[in-house]
């Protein structure tokens, strides 16, 4: 089972987009604030959000960062990096157009968008870089995959269909939240990349599944001003190198071990040929030879074995409609989610409940706008037993329902939907698929309950 991410196809000319004259039309841009709507001049209808800094000056090529949202809301992004646009002097543009689901759409946006940026800015070809979140870093990883950019700042998921690539051409920035359902992957990610010896950052932060707080971008474009001085992409600044070799080892945790060895290890790849870490390398040598080390590693796959097996369990419990079976798995997860004090164990029931939670909802939504409700009703019930709070879910669950003629699941589902505290009453009375109830005692109560 995949979570958040629709398969990504590749591209047609997008790689050349850049290859364009700047024409320049910076003085529509006033620099230092976000600007939103930015409308495309070859189609208005594609829009964006748009940081330019404040010393932003045409007379230099400027690095650019393209941001993708899962949801099209292009200000999310550009205000997480906003900061660190600033500090380092990036362009920053996040689409209100390309989001999770059709292709075709997608591609359109991220053609128009980048096209507009290069036509009114002064933008470094050379240093293109492009972000995203769940959805949207999928896109972002395979935009870098044509050669397009030269790096890729991901959110809670990495690669199409959840896979590494045999090579990967460009510098990885991965972020994951100790609660996001996608955290596995990452950890995946970051080893598979240690293999293909790519250069590449994995960091876990306290979150969940969203955009890294604009901290840690500060923290991630840093590390992709550093990745271009080792490129000579841009010129080696030696007191900035030895400034923040000092700060990331100062910050590498003393505990727990294998934290302090992934720290450790990661603060060796990112500084080799920058900075004397021939020291550091030794010792993290020894830390992965050390038979601590060793047993925390086969302690941690054993953990990664144990929630992806939680995962496939529910998973199948859901997709079979085996509603005691969720429920009663639901209900385990739900109370170690819920516990007082946080620990691996809830975070990991945290995980596994949101990420099939996730799964039911991103498919309904598309067996929805495909009217396809005898699909989308058992799911709709499995998700309604994983989120009984969520009233939206048995509105959708009555709907689908109605549709298919189910008048006593239809009355129950409205019935729960007001219990959870559905408070649209105007949009069940206008919904026509619910006419042939109007006269029903329960179906009266319910709407009466909404109001």
């Amino acid at each position: 089972m995949r979570f958040c991410g629709h398969p990504v196809r590749r591209f047609g000319s997008i790689g050349l987009l850049m290859l364009a004259g700047f024409t320049g039309r910076a003085a529509e841009l006033p620099p230092g604030r976000i600007l939103e709507p930015v409308a495309c001049a070859a189609d208005a209808t594609q829009t964006y959000a748009l940081y330019v800094p404040a010393s932003y000056d045409r007379a230099r090529r400027w690095p650019v960062l393209f941001c993708f949202d899962p949801a099209a809301r292009g200000r999310v992004p550009v205000e997480r990096f906003q900061a660190a646009a600033e500090k380092f002097g990036y362009v920053v543009a996040g689409s209100d157009n390309s989001r999770n689901g059709e292709w075709a759409g997608n591609a359109t946006a991220i053609n128009a968008m980048i096209n507009d940026v290069n036509r009114r800015l002064a933008i470094d070809s050379r240093r293109i870089y492009v972000a995203g979140l769940s959805g949207g870093a999928r896109v972002a990883c395979q935009v870098a995959l044509t050669g397009l950019a030269q790096g890729v700042i991901a959110c809670s998921a990495a690669f199409a269909n959840s896979e590494t690539p045999a090579k990967v051409p460009f510098v990885f920035f991965g972020t994951a939240g100790l609660n996001d359902f996608n955290y596995l992957e990452l950890r995946r990610t970051d080893r598979d990349l240690d293999v293909r010896h790519a250069p590449h950052r994995v960091v876990i932060f306290p979150g969940g599944h969203e955009w890294l707080p604009p901290e840690l971008a500060v923290e991630a474009v840093g590390w992709l001003e550093l990745q271009a001085m080792r490129s000579g992409l841009r010129p080696r600044d030696e007191a900035w190198i030895a400034a923040q070799f000092e700060a990331r080892h100062a910050a590498v945790p003393a505990q727990p071990p294998g934290e302090n060895y992934l720290a450790l290890k990661s603060l060796a790849g990112d500084f080799k040929d920058l900075a004397d870490t021939a020291a550091l390398e030794q010792r993290v040598a020894a830390l992965a030879a050390s038979r601590e080390i060793r047993d925390w590693t086969k302690a941690e796959r054993s953990r990664e074995n144990c929630e992806r097996e939680l995962n496939d369990r529910l998973a199948s419990a859901v997709q079979e409609g085996m509603a005691g079976s969720v429920r009663k798995q639901a209900d385990e997860l739900r109370a170690k989610a819920n516990a007082p004090e946080d620990s691996p164990d809830r975070q990991m029931a945290t995980r596994v409940l949101q990420g099939i939670q996730i799964y039911c909802m991103e498919t309904t939504r598309e067996l929805l706008r495909a009217e396809n409700y005898e699909a989308a009703e058992p799911l709709l019930a499995m998700a309604a037993i994983l989120r009984p709070d969520r009233p939206q879910t048995y509105f959708d669950l009555a709907r689908a329902r109605a549709h298919l003629r189910d008048k006593k699941g239809t009355l129950e589902a409205l019935q729960q939907a007001a219990a959870a505290g559905f408070k649209d009453a105007a949009r069940v009375e206008a919904d026509q698929v619910f006419a042939p109830l109007r006269k029903e005692p329960a179906y009266q109560a319910a709407v009466a309950a909404m109001k």
